[in-house]
């Protein structure tokens, strides 16, 4: 029963961040500074730790590499659908719906995946939920994780750059 319990938690957990991240993916979005800092400090971080994880597999290295690339063109595609718009509270913008809704499909794809495979091929307990390398075992789970990973450091850096050029044409008027 206490398995249960955790297992639960788990679900729920995943539950909430796939409907804070479908909430941000549809609509326009308020452009934060703090936030976008915060993020792509998260993503990059994150990544590199992943990264360094995977230095004793070059394998990892290809899966990364063709992540990190396939990761940059849905950013690039983003960018160019990117729109923005001021309103009274500042300025708000809205990403291109389908690239979030292919890196999303991505996420919660490949995670649902490794769950299956987990809790399919071991016995009940025997997981242990909070070992980040059992999401990484595997090239094709590194290489979703490094396509969300360039995505959001690439677009975040965008949001931030852009930020700057429209309060500046703003003040300039």
């Amino acid at each position: 029963m206490e398995g249960t319990y955790h297992y639960l938690f788990t679900a729920l957990l995943i539950g909430f961040i796939v409907y804070r991240r479908t909430k941000r993916s549809i609509g326009f979005q308020k452009l934060s500074r703090r936030r976008l800092l915060f993020r792509t400090l998260f993503f990059g971080i994150l990544g590199l730790l992943i990264l360094a994880l995977g230095i004793l597999h070059p394998i990892y290295f290809v899966a990364d590499g063709i992540g990190l690339a396939a990761g940059a063109a849905l950013g690039f595609v983003a960018i160019r659908h990117t729109r923005f718009e001021k309103r009274e509270q500042g300025w708000y913008y809205r990403t291109h719906l389908w690239i979030e809704v292919t890196v999303l499909v991505l996420f919660l794809g490949r995670i649902a995946y490794r769950l299956i495979f987990l809790l399919g091929s071991t016995e009940p307990g025997s997981i242990n939920m909070a070992d980040p390398s059992q999401f990484t075992k595997d090239p094709l789970t590194a290489g979703v994780f490094f396509v969300i990973v360039s995505y959001y450091v690439l677009y975040f850096c965008y949001l931030l750059r852009e930020e700057v050029k429209l309060k500046a044409n703003l003040n300039a008027v």
